[in-house]
């Protein structure tokens, strides 16, 4: 990933909550981008504000999703809930290795960061987007 990450209309999964959510995420990893671009001294402590900020939002985003999915009765929930799991896991251990100074963490953050959410956004988040438009129209 060469890109800061950035929000953009093809991430749109078409419900209001989530989008607004998924923009928040992309704040997030391009803030952590940002810093991890800056090399300054100051750089490791942005990087691991970031790290917790994206984790602590990402567990709060996870729990409003599934929420959603719960009451829309999404027959792909207990996968879904699969996938969060194992994100936030990941995201555990680099913040713990961003807490002991891993320096390769400085290109690989943010490229997980990117790659994850763009991923599991389209492979995922999409198919909820879907089944409520779907039960929206009936």
């Amino acid at each position: 990933m060469d890109e800061r990450p950035q929000f953009d209309a093809k991430f749109l999964v078409g419900v209001d909550q989530i989008d607004r959510e998924h923009r928040q995420l992309f704040e997030i990893a391009a803030r952590t981008y940002d810093s991890v671009g800056a090399g300054d001294a100051t750089a490791q402590a942005v990087i691991r504000r970031s790290v917790a900020e994206l984790i602590e939002y990402t567990a709060t985003h996870f729990a409003s999703e599934e929420g959603l999915m719960e009451a829309a009765a999404y027959p792909e929930l207990a996968a879904h809930r699969l996938e969060h799991q194992h994100l936030l896991s990941r995201a555990s251990d680099m913040e713990m290795r961003v807490e002991i100074g891993d320096p390769s963490m400085a290109m690989e953050l943010p490229r997980f960061i990117y790659r994850w959410l763009t991923e599991h956004i389209e492979a995922s988040d999409k198919k909820f987007g879907a089944f409520v438009a779907a039960r929206q129209q009936d």
